[in-house]
């Protein structure tokens, strides 16, 4: 069979990048289909797969993903496939992988107007609408019951063509003995003290996530042996202010994206990710 994914570059080891590499390398693994990759020029090599590297603007947002929806749609007519799916808001896939959720449903958790949005909003909505109401795509995959339950009642998409595959996880790589192994080695890496209490808030888009209101409540614990450990990508200064004001800009450690991030659960005590 030969497949089609459209996909951003999985080099960055994001959620819906590692969901992704690892869908592409099961495909790889299993053999029989002719895989493309319909990406950008910042996807690196890999074996047993055919690249397509479209071209895409750099800015503004709205152009850069107009640009790479158009330019996947005319790969995938162009290629013969028997089957394209995307990970990615495109206009046209047989299988549309809702990795993100539904964008409407974001905008409305954050307290935004659907009206008074951006160019890159009101691009995402019309694409999103265009893929849950039927007329770009055959079929849904949720990552959750609750996503899909959203997809259903913000588009009233038909529950049959929505199916929830829910996120692996590598049960070798995220071990409870990781703790034993690398707890101490990593505190001390960080200047965490061994007797600290160490909460870990592994992602990036802070907003969504729901860093801000985790550091009021850590704030509130009122416990001095408590400490945040933020592993993300995204801009910190308003973060690294708002802990100042709640006086405990000593008690967060802030550390960029690194591809061991197995290595990052097994500082904490508990993992908080009060997304919203």
């Amino acid at each position: 069979m030969k497949l089609a994914l459209i996909c951003r570059p999985f080099s960055f080891h994001g959620g819906i990048e590692t969901a992704t590499a690892g869908l592409v390398n099961a495909l790889v693994k299993r053999g029989g289909h002719d895989l493309h990759l319909l990406t950008t020029a910042a996807q690196f090599p890999a074996p047993g797969i055919t690249i397509q590297r479209l071209p895409v603007l750099s800015q503004p947002s709205a152009l850069r993903h107009l640009f790479f929806a158009l330019a996947a749609r005319r790969a995938a007519r162009a290629g013969g496939y028997d089957l394209v799916q995307s990970h990615e808001r495109a206009l046209e896939q047989d299988i549309y992988r809702a990795g993100e959720g539904s964008h409407r449903a974001y905008l409305g958790a954050m307290g935004r107007s659907r009206v008074q949005v951006n160019p890159q909003h009101r691009l995402l909505l019309h694409l999103e609408r265009r893929i849950f109401t039927l007329r770009s795509a055959r079929h849904i995959v949720a990552i959750s019951a609750r996503g899909k339950a959203e997809i259903e009642s913000l588009y009233r998409t038909p529950s049959t063509h929505i199916t929830v595959v829910y996120n692996g996880v590598d049960l070798a790589r995220f071990h409870p003995d990781n703790r034993q192994r690398w707890r101490d080695e990593m505190r001390t890496s960080l200047g965490i003290p061994p007797e600290a209490w160490v909460i870990g808030f592994v992602g990036s888009g802070f907003e969504r996530k729901g860093l801000g209101p985790l550091l009021d409540a850590v704030a509130r614990l009122g416990d001095r042996r408590a400490r945040v450990l933020v592993a993300g990508k995204g801009r910190t200064e308003a973060y690294r202010e708002r802990a100042a004001r709640l006086g405990m800009a000593d008690a967060v450690t802030w550390i960029a994206p690194r591809p061991d991030v197995e290595r990052v659960y097994a500082v904490a005590d508990v993992v908080a990710l009060p997304a919203r």
